[in-house]
Order: structure tokens, then sequence, then C-alpha cells
């Protein structure tokens, strides 16, 4: 294992410089951030007990690390469980740019990443899965974890009840394609951009029949992204992105959007920005009433500016967005 290390030591290296730069050390306090490296160095050492470093480049070898062993063998905060993926994602990045890895292997481990992240972080943080050890060193972590104070509000607060009726429910009704109607010739969807307060979404009227790769340039331009990180859709059990097995640029939406109420959509594997996809209503020809165009119908939320540390947010104005969808949608080019 210490010979490996050493092997390591320039990836090693520039991992920590990429936390530094990030700012990890200053919002994980010094007890974590000396757990920061566990899940790499477990990593490092099955790959070594099985063969070899070129382990780190078998996809199902990272795959069952990821969401099987490293979950149940690996103690870790649960208050940062996102830095364990991130320590994986930043130690495969590095790699490759120690050229360690071919660019095409990164990627390919990278989308393994973003697509077992949910059973990576539902296993994480459930006990059940954990092994005999692993529950011990937890119990033991989270005992030591000072309770942190907050000003709750007692449960008959009328504060909350008056709170309650500001917060808008998000849609759960879905009109039903009826076989003997006309086929679809547009669908009603709205984004969340998850993980904001005030809430930030779009709602939109698009094409019936365009391919995955077109539903995220659109969805690029909605919430003005740049089109400059990798993607995935998950539909159900399937995942669309760039060079995975199911390719966007062939696969259309309708099947999936008739079948599935919702879809997810991720943004940039190391940001991880998540848009809930909700398919409001499967229209026909004739309840078509803007253009047959994409169109926005609502946006609410100014979009976060891409690829800012801080809070920066891009001023929402719907008519130009508006013109952005048209534009693309008549030149096929994304500007």
């Amino acid at each position: 294992m210490e010979k490996t290390l050493k092997r390591l030591a320039k990836v090693i290296d520039r991992m920590m410089d990429h936390v530094d730069l990030y700012g990890g050390p200053t919002i994980v306090s010094d007890d974590d951030l000396e757990h920061y490296l566990d899940p790499v160095f477990y990593l490092i050492f099955c790959a070594e007990t099985a063969g070899g470093l070129s382990q780190l480049k078998d996809k199902e070898f990272v795959t069952v690390l990821y969401t099987e062993l490293i979950p149940q063998e690996v103690p870790y905060s649960l208050r940062y469980l996102p830095f364990a993926k991130s320590a994986m994602e930043d130690f495969y990045y590095c790699l490759y740019k120690e050229k360690h890895l071919t660019k095409s292997q990164y990627l390919e481990i990278a989308f393994i990443f973003a697509e077992k992240q949910p059973t990576f972080f539902a296993r994480m943080s459930k006990p059940q899965f954990w092994s005999e050890e692993k529950q011990g060193a937890m119990m033991r972590m989270i005992r030591d974890v000072e309770p942190e104070e907050h000003d709750l509000l007692p449960v008959d607060d009328p504060r909350i009840a008056a709170a309650s009726q500001k917060v808008v429910p998000f849609p759960i009704e879905k009109t039903v394609f009826d076989e003997t109607d006309d086929q679809p010739a547009a669908y009603q969807i709205r984004i969340d951009l998850e993980g904001y307060r005030p809430p930030i979404w779009r709602r939109l009227i698009i094409p019936a029949g365009i391919s995955y790769e077109q539903l995220h340039l659109l969805i690029q331009i909605a919430f003005e992204w740049m089109n400059s990180h990798l993607y995935l859709f998950f539909a159900g059990q399937k995942s669309f992105g760039v060079g995975i097995s199911s390719s966007s640029e062939k696969a259309t939406i309708d099947q999936d959007f008739q079948e599935c109420t919702s879809l997810t959509y991720i943004y940039d594997m190391g940001a991880d920005w998540t848009h809930k996809i909700k398919i409001e209503k499967i229209l026909t020809k004739e309840e078509v009433k803007v253009p047959y165009y994409p169109v926005c119908i609502k946006a609410i939320g100014d979009a976060p500016v891409e690829d800012m540390f801080d809070d920066m947010r891009e001023p929402l104005d719907r008519d130009i967005l508006n013109e952005q969808l048209a534009d693309y949608w008549d030149t096929g080019e994304f500007f």
C-alpha cells in the first residue's frame, strides 16, 4: 500500500490542491477533513488487493466499490456525505490529469458516479446497510458530534400555519394520453432546479418527437446555462447522456414522456445541478395554443450563474429567453 501511495503521490497532491482551490478545508472541520480521503484510500486498497491499480479503470469494479463496499465499510460523517462523492470524483479527475487514465476512461467513471449517486447516498446513510464495524464507528462518530442549537418554533405557532398558506404545491396532475386521440403534438413540462428556496422553476411547452439532446439544450437555454459540462437524464430505469449506451442524440422523449410522470436531469457532474422535470400535460394539435416551437409560458426565480462560487444570479427576462428558444429551434445552433 505504501509503494502504491508513493506512485500516486502526485495525484493525491493535485487532489488536495483542488480541494484547497474549491474551499473544502474552509467549510469542513479539521476532524472531518482528516477523513476526506478515506473512500479514496479504501478504493486504492481494494484495487491493490484485487490485482493492481489497473482495477481502477474497470467500470464493474468501480461500480461495486461505489454502490456496495464503500457504503458498507467506510465510516463517513453524515453531515458531509457529498464530500465522500467529491473525493472520489476529484481522485479520478486527478488520475486523468496525471495521465493515469485516458479522457474516455475518466468520462466513463464520471458517469458511474453521477448515475449511481442516489444509491451511494442512500446506502451511506442507512445503518441497515453498514457492516458491524462501520456501525460501531458511526455510533462513536455521532456521539462525538456537538449538537447544534436551533431556534425552533413550537408546533402550534401561528407563523407555521401562515407560512404553509404561501407554499405553492408542485403540480401532480397529468393528462393521460388516450390512444384514440391524435398523436401528441407537444408536452407541457415544469422544470424545478432542486435545492433552492425560494424555488427556481420554468414551465415550457416543447414539441413532441425531439431527442434528449435537444431537450438538454432547451433546458440549458431556459436556465441560462452555458452547455459547457456533461449531463445525464434519468427516466425510470433508463439513462441518457453523452457517450453512454443510451445516446441522447438519437433517443427521443416520447415513450418516456407518456410512461413517466417525472424525470431527472443532472447538469455538470461536479456541481450536480439537479433538475426535476414534471410532465404536466400531453397536448394534441388542437390543444396547442402557442406557436409550434418551444416556448416558456412561466418562469419563477433567477437562475444561478454557472461556475461561480458565490450566489450570483442571472436576471430573468422571459421575453429574451423565448427569443433564444425560438432562435435555437429555427437554426439548430446553441448560442
